[in-house]
């Protein structure tokens, strides 16, 4: 109950600013904020007789909806979606959980999902509600993620075999192989073509971004090393995607393990309908410069503290 009335404040206060604030017309804002035109309008007049709104839209997320509009207009984003500031040590797990109230916002009947690699993208899945419309569908973006989902089951989400809510279709392969040829023959199998076609379909694809601080995932790549990772810097590496690493530009590094990798590649982003990056901490700053100038990403899910520093 508590969480709902959580959420029913942020719809609240949401609704309130694309109304008050931006002018947005109310059919405008149900598409944003996934939700029907009555709605809103029982939220708006919610709000203003609860006291949300008065002269100024109340609250923490009013200012959070400040910064967001600010780095939309700051890197030419799409969308931002903003948590609080948080502890390191929370970080993960608050942007997973803002992943996947993104996700319950935005969905639309009939949605295809693409999901990336690594821990933050996999804990979407784990704190997704039954909001999402169940005709909702789920597609991987890159092997190598069944590794998360087998360790982080959740009830939400299967596999086309399991007929659990959410169907989830899974490129049957590690997202690093040990040779190119070997990587070529893997991408001849029916089964690899059929998901990393369709998730080029995607109508949304959430991807982390990665940075080359030893503590990130780096090492899956082959980079285990401090010395590994600092020739990987003189390449000019800043950042990657599902192990494809960009410099400081947003262009794509020639490197040999690129040529391993069974992903949907960086140019396939750009070219994608709705690419979300989720992100956060000192450490993904530059990575995540570099992502809005590649054009890897059209949106991003990120915490305060972090957005107020792209700013600059």
């Amino acid at each position: 109950m508590k969480i709902a009335m959580r959420d029913q404040r942020k719809f609240a206060a949401r609704a309130s600013w694309y109304y008050y604030k931006t002018g947005m017309i109310q059919g405008d804002i149900a598409k944003r904020l996934g939700i029907n035109r009555a709605r809103v309008i029982n939220i708006l007049n919610e709000a203003r007789n609860d006291g949300t709104v008065t002269f100024h839209v109340r609250g923490v997320d009013s200012k959070l909806m400040d910064l967001e509009e600010k780095l939309k207009e700051k890197w030419g984003l799409r969308d931002v979606f903003l948590t609080p500031e948080v502890s390191p040590e929370q970080i993960k797990n608050d942007l997973s959980m803002a992943g996947a109230q993104y996700l319950e916002m935005t969905a639309l009947e009939e949605s295809l999902i693409a999901l990336g690699w690594g821990e933050t993208i996999s804990g979407i899945t784990r704190n997704l509600g039954r909001v999402v419309p169940e005709t909702t569908t789920f597609v991987t973006l890159c092997g190598g993620v069944m590794h998360y989902l087998s360790e982080r089951t959740t009830a939400n989400m299967g596999t086309p075999m399991t007929g659990l809510v959410y169907p989830f279709h899974v490129i049957p392969t590690p997202l690093m192989v040990g040779s190119s040829e070997l990587r070529k023959q893997l991408l001849q199998e029916p089964e690899v073509q059929r998901v990393m076609n369709m998730a080029k379909m995607a109508d949304m694809a959430l991807v982390g971004i990665g940075s080359l601080m030893p503590s990130t995932e780096f090492g899956h790549f082959g980079y285990k090393s401090q010395i590994e990772l600092e020739l990987l810097k003189k390449r000019g590496a800043v950042g990657e995607i599902h192990g494809e690493f960009f410099n400081v530009k947003g262009e794509q590094l020639d490197l040999e393990h690129h040529q391993r990798l069974i992903t949907t590649h960086l140019e396939t982003l750009v070219k994608m309908k709705h690419v979300v990056g989720v992100a956060g901490g000192e450490e993904k700053v530059e990575a995540l410069r570099a992502a809005f100038k590649g054009g890897f990403i059209h949106s991003l899910i990120t915490d305060e503290m972090t957005a107020r520093t792209l700013l600059f």
